[in-house]
């Protein structure tokens, strides 16, 4: 131990030099990654101090990451450390998802910043029960606003009134399945091009003549190519074209930052009455929507988090959840299940001919 009083503006310093880095590929990272990943350091290194290590910031070991993760968890290990600290308990363990991002960030300290690669392990590792602290990115609710029997196009309507270049980017959310933040950025003018513009390390499917470049606003600025497959999405363009004055404007306010415009759109959503609180949904369950509709196309059933049927073929069903991801912009298939769920299986001793029977009687 030793108690070291300039460890916060030592903790600075090393946020300064490394936090820009990824790591574990040769590029850098958002801000907003920045940002997250430098306050749980200084939460963790806190804690820690809290719970009595005053470590020199060069000397995290794995024990003092056990020790992280059992007040996380709210493991009774702890207990008698944190009244000797004064220190209070957790009144509920944290969610598993906020634990494994404290240990990704955590992760990155060790393996480049201080020179201990394979000190942070994965959080199976640390606790009793991994069962209990097993992550699940399958959707258990349907966030789409058809599935909370919102109808669209009266509420964009509403929108319309309020600021109708706010209904133009809700109109791409739905259609495209795109974020707030590439909705506002999007330009339309540049941004429809042919399957054979497409790179091949895209992996466009062969079965669309044209897609929508995305690129601006995405996270990590990761591109991608979303097939423009309808009638609906067509419209959608058109509504956003007249907000883009010129072939390099964006459908964002003119005059505002990027900051004030996506502010405008929480405004609109908030005064459009577009809220978890008083609709049941967000502008985001557009975004469900989009992978609910795709998902139908592809598979010809409904989402499991809508009832589907869970006798899909398999390779159907894989080929469908690589392309609703690659769409939404994702790189893992089974993150499509965070929006369309995932089946609940039968009992094995139901074949799928008398499990379709009983559901449709």
């Amino acid at each position: 131990m030793s108690n070291n009083p300039n460890w916060k503006r030592q903790l600075q310093d090393k946020i300064n030099e490394h936090n820009r880095q990824h790591g574990s590929k040769p590029k850098g990272v958002s801000n907003k990654t920045m940002h997250e990943r430098a306050c749980s350091l200084f939460r963790s290194f806190t804690l820690l101090r809290r719970l009595g290590y005053q470590i020199d910031l060069n000397n995290l070991a794995g024990r003092h990451i056990q020790m992280l993760v059992d007040y996380w968890t709210g493991n009774a290990r702890v207990a008698d450390r944190c009244r000797q600290r004064s220190l209070a308990m957790l009144e509920r363990p944290h969610s598993t998802p906020y634990i494994e991002q404290q240990l990704s960030f955590l992760r990155v300290y060790g393996d480049t910043w201080i020179g201990k690669p394979g000190m942070v392990h994965p959080l199976a590792d640390y606790v009793e029960d991994p069962a209990r602290f097993k992550r699940s990115y399958a959707a258990k609710e349907d966030r789409s606003w058809e599935g909370n029997a919102v109808e669209f196009k009266g509420v964009v309507e509403t929108v319309a009134a309020i600021d109708p270049r706010v209904a133009a980017q809700l109109a791409l959310l739905l259609a495209f399945g795109l974020r707030r933040k590439e909705a506002v950025m999007f330009m339309p003018h540049s941004a429809v091009v042919p399957s054979e513009s497409v790179p091949t390390s895209q992996h466009a499917s062969d079965r669309y003549a044209v897609f929508l470049r995305i690129k601006r606003g995405t996270k990590g600025g990761r591109l991608r190519f979303v097939a423009i497959r309808n009638d609906d999405q067509r419209k959608a363009l058109e509504l956003a074209l007249p907000f883009a004055l010129h072939p390099s404007s964006h459908v964002g306010h003119p005059g505002l930052s990027l900051k004030q415009s996506l502010k405008r759109f929480d405004n609109v959503m908030q005064k459009a009455g577009i809220t978890k609180r008083q609709l049941g949904v967000t502008a985001h369950g557009l975004r469900h929507q989009f992978a609910h509709e795709f998902h139908v196309e592809l598979t010809g059933e409904q989402a499991p988090v809508r009832g589907g049927d869970v006798w899909v073929d398999p390779h159907l069903l894989k080929v469908a959840l690589q392309e609703i991801a690659r769409q939404l912009g994702h790189n893992r298939p089974q993150i499509s299940r965070a929006y369309v769920g995932s089946p609940a299986l039968p009992s094995p001793s139901v074949s799928p001919s008398e499990t379709k029977k009983e559901a449709q009687a």
